[in-house]
């Protein structure tokens, strides 16, 4: 709690509970569902990324007075890593992704995420209540998971992150080359 205190002060940002999303400013990664469900919370959003939606967003935040939304452009990986310790929960609402390396990343720096159930990497990663949420696409099952997460689940994030690096997944590849080619 202290470290994660130092880098919100540290990154300029608000102390209260940051919900995480990077991604592309694009229609498929849906930020226009999160802007909406964040609106009249208390908990802050932090939109990394940058897309022909970008001023979009912008506009509608700004007609929405949402002073609970903060927007950054992409930056360095190095630099977004450090920029997830100091976030509480990652969010992603894609509605399509074919992987989704934020959702592992996101889990390696102890952030429990809620995810769609269309991001593939989070059907593998995320169990639900224990490091994060997988919602369908409608308001009232990510609500429902926004009011449900905790700091509690940090841990378990951590957990399955350490299973799936990328050494694990060499291990697991050779195990299946040994079967195949025998």
């Amino acid at each position: 709690n202290e470290q994660k205190h130092k880098l919100k002060k540290e990154n300029n940002l608000p102390l209260n509970k940051i919900f995480l999303s990077a991604s592309q400013f694009i229609e498929r990664k849906n930020i226009f569902q999160l802007l909406r469900v964040f609106k009249g919370r208390n908990e802050t959003l932090l939109l990394i990324g940058d897309g022909v939606q970008k001023e979009d967003y912008i506009k509608y935040i700004k007609e929405n007075n949402m002073q609970n939304v903060i927007m950054r452009d992409f930056m360095k990986h190095s630099d977004l890593i450090n920029l997830m310790t100091a976030c509480d929960y990652f969010i992603t609402l894609s509605k399509e992704d074919i992987y989704g390396h934020t959702t592992n990343e996101a889990m390696a720096r102890g952030l429990p995420v809620i995810s769609s159930n269309k991001v593939i990497s989070s059907l593998h990663l995320i169990k639900n209540g224990y490091n994060g949420y997988l919602v369908d696409l409608n308001d009232e099952d990510i609500i429902s998971a926004i009011n449900s997460i905790n700091d509690s689940m940090a841990d378990n994030a951590l957990t399955v992150a350490r299973k799936n690096t990328i050494e694990e997944m060499a291990i697991a590849h050779k195990e299946i080359f040994k079967r195949v080619l025998k």
